[in-house]
Protein backbone atom coordinates (compact mmCIF):
# COMPACT_ATOMS: atom_id res chain seq x y z
CA UNK A 1 0.00 0.00 0.00
CA UNK A 2 2.93 2.37 0.54
CA UNK A 3 3.76 2.02 -3.17
CA UNK A 4 0.16 2.92 -4.08
CA UNK A 5 0.33 6.01 -1.87
CA UNK A 6 3.60 7.02 -3.50
CA UNK A 7 2.13 6.56 -6.98
CA UNK A 8 -0.96 8.57 -6.07
CA UNK A 9 1.12 11.22 -4.30
CA UNK A 10 3.19 11.69 -7.44
CA UNK A 11 0.03 13.04 -9.09
CA UNK A 12 -0.72 15.53 -6.30
CA UNK A 13 0.44 18.63 -8.27
CA UNK A 14 -2.22 17.85 -10.89
CA UNK A 15 -4.81 17.75 -8.12
CA UNK A 16 -4.08 21.31 -7.08
CA UNK A 17 -4.93 22.54 -10.58
CA UNK A 18 -8.26 20.72 -10.71
CA UNK A 19 -11.17 22.97 -9.72
CA UNK A 20 -14.07 21.10 -11.32
CA UNK A 21 -15.80 18.40 -9.35
CA UNK A 22 -15.91 15.19 -11.33
CA UNK A 23 -17.14 12.41 -9.05
CA UNK A 24 -15.26 9.14 -9.11
CA UNK A 25 -16.08 5.84 -7.50
CA UNK A 26 -13.63 3.33 -6.07
CA UNK A 27 -14.97 -0.15 -6.76
CA UNK A 28 -13.57 -3.16 -4.92
CA UNK A 29 -14.64 -6.58 -6.22
CA UNK A 30 -13.87 -8.82 -3.27
CA UNK A 31 -13.17 -12.48 -2.67
CA UNK A 32 -12.99 -13.86 0.85
CA UNK A 33 -9.91 -15.46 2.29
CA UNK A 34 -10.09 -19.24 1.67
CA UNK A 35 -9.76 -20.01 5.39
CA UNK A 36 -13.00 -18.13 6.18
CA UNK A 37 -16.51 -19.48 5.83
CA UNK A 38 -18.87 -17.18 3.93
CA UNK A 39 -20.72 -16.32 7.16
CA UNK A 40 -17.45 -15.33 8.85
CA UNK A 41 -16.43 -13.18 5.89
CA UNK A 42 -19.75 -11.33 5.68
CA UNK A 43 -19.96 -10.86 9.46
CA UNK A 44 -16.47 -9.36 9.65
CA UNK A 45 -16.99 -7.20 6.58
CA UNK A 46 -20.33 -5.81 7.77
CA UNK A 47 -19.88 -5.54 11.54
CA UNK A 48 -16.15 -4.97 12.05
CA UNK A 49 -14.64 -3.60 8.86
CA UNK A 50 -17.72 -1.61 7.84
CA UNK A 51 -17.85 0.79 10.80
CA UNK A 52 -14.05 1.04 10.86
CA UNK A 53 -13.83 1.73 7.11
CA UNK A 54 -16.61 4.31 7.30
CA UNK A 55 -14.51 6.47 9.63
CA UNK A 56 -11.35 5.97 7.55
CA UNK A 57 -13.14 6.83 4.30
CA UNK A 58 -14.32 10.12 5.81
CA UNK A 59 -10.66 11.06 6.42
CA UNK A 60 -10.00 10.50 2.70
CA UNK A 61 -12.98 12.67 1.73
CA UNK A 62 -15.28 9.84 0.71
CA UNK A 63 -18.95 10.76 0.96
CA UNK A 64 -20.74 7.46 0.22
CA UNK A 65 -19.79 3.89 1.08
CA UNK A 66 -21.84 0.85 0.05
CA UNK A 67 -21.24 -2.85 0.60
CA UNK A 68 -23.02 -5.26 -1.76
CA UNK A 69 -22.90 -8.82 -0.45
CA UNK A 70 -23.38 -11.60 -3.00
CA UNK A 71 -26.47 -13.64 -2.23
CA UNK A 72 -26.35 -17.38 -1.68
CA UNK A 73 -28.68 -18.11 -4.56
CA UNK A 74 -28.76 -20.85 -7.15
CA UNK A 75 -29.64 -18.09 -9.60
CA UNK A 76 -26.06 -16.85 -9.40
CA UNK A 77 -24.83 -20.18 -10.71
CA UNK A 78 -27.52 -20.17 -13.41
CA UNK A 79 -26.51 -16.64 -14.46
CA UNK A 80 -22.83 -17.58 -14.64
CA UNK A 81 -23.59 -20.73 -16.61
CA UNK A 82 -25.93 -18.97 -19.03
CA UNK A 83 -23.45 -16.16 -19.69
CA UNK A 84 -20.31 -18.29 -19.55
CA UNK A 85 -18.73 -16.13 -16.84
CA UNK A 86 -16.25 -17.02 -14.13
CA UNK A 87 -16.74 -17.46 -10.43
CA UNK A 88 -18.76 -14.73 -8.71
CA UNK A 89 -17.05 -12.32 -6.37
CA UNK A 90 -18.16 -12.53 -2.74
CA UNK A 91 -19.22 -8.91 -2.91
CA UNK A 92 -18.49 -5.39 -4.04
CA UNK A 93 -17.58 -2.24 -2.15
CA UNK A 94 -18.26 1.17 -3.67
CA UNK A 95 -16.83 4.41 -2.29
CA UNK A 96 -17.64 7.78 -3.86
CA UNK A 97 -15.23 10.74 -3.90
CA UNK A 98 -15.75 14.30 -5.20
CA UNK A 99 -13.07 13.77 -7.86
CA UNK A 100 -10.11 11.58 -8.66
CA UNK A 101 -7.86 14.54 -7.93
CA UNK A 102 -9.45 15.06 -4.50
CA UNK A 103 -8.75 11.42 -3.68
CA UNK A 104 -5.16 11.69 -4.92
CA UNK A 105 -4.61 14.83 -2.85
CA UNK A 106 -6.07 13.21 0.28
CA UNK A 107 -3.95 10.08 -0.20
CA UNK A 108 -0.79 12.18 -0.51
CA UNK A 109 -1.13 13.71 2.96
CA UNK A 110 0.44 12.06 6.02
CA UNK A 111 -3.06 11.45 7.44
CA UNK A 112 -4.19 9.96 4.12
CA UNK A 113 -1.21 7.62 3.92
CA UNK A 114 -1.76 6.49 7.49
CA UNK A 115 -5.48 5.98 6.86
CA UNK A 116 -4.82 3.99 3.70
CA UNK A 117 -2.38 1.78 5.61
CA UNK A 118 -4.94 1.16 8.36
CA UNK A 119 -7.51 0.10 5.77
CA UNK A 120 -5.00 -2.16 4.02
CA UNK A 121 -4.01 -3.80 7.30
CA UNK A 122 -7.62 -4.55 8.22
CA UNK A 123 -8.50 -5.84 4.75
CA UNK A 124 -5.95 -8.63 5.23
CA UNK A 125 -8.19 -9.99 8.00
CA UNK A 126 -10.93 -11.09 5.60
CA UNK A 127 -10.13 -10.36 1.93
CA UNK A 128 -8.13 -12.58 -0.44
CA UNK A 129 -6.36 -9.58 -1.94
CA UNK A 130 -4.56 -11.34 -4.82
CA UNK A 131 -7.93 -12.65 -6.07
CA UNK A 132 -9.77 -9.35 -5.59
CA UNK A 133 -9.73 -6.21 -7.73
CA UNK A 134 -9.76 -2.48 -6.91
CA UNK A 135 -10.32 0.19 -9.57
CA UNK A 136 -11.68 3.70 -10.09
CA UNK A 137 -14.80 4.28 -12.19
CA UNK A 138 -17.00 7.08 -13.44
CA UNK A 139 -20.73 6.45 -13.42
CA UNK A 140 -22.94 6.88 -16.47
CA UNK A 141 -26.48 6.48 -15.13
CA UNK A 142 -28.71 5.01 -17.81
CA UNK A 143 -31.81 4.37 -15.68
CA UNK A 144 -32.85 5.62 -12.28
Amino acid sequence: MRFECAVLASHAPEAAADTTPDPVKLVCALRRRPDLLPAQFYDYWLHRHGPFATEQIKVLGGYRYVQSHTTDSTHNLLLATARGTGEAFDGVTEVWFRSEQALITAMATPAGMQTNQRLADDEKNFIDLPRSSYFLTKEHVMLG
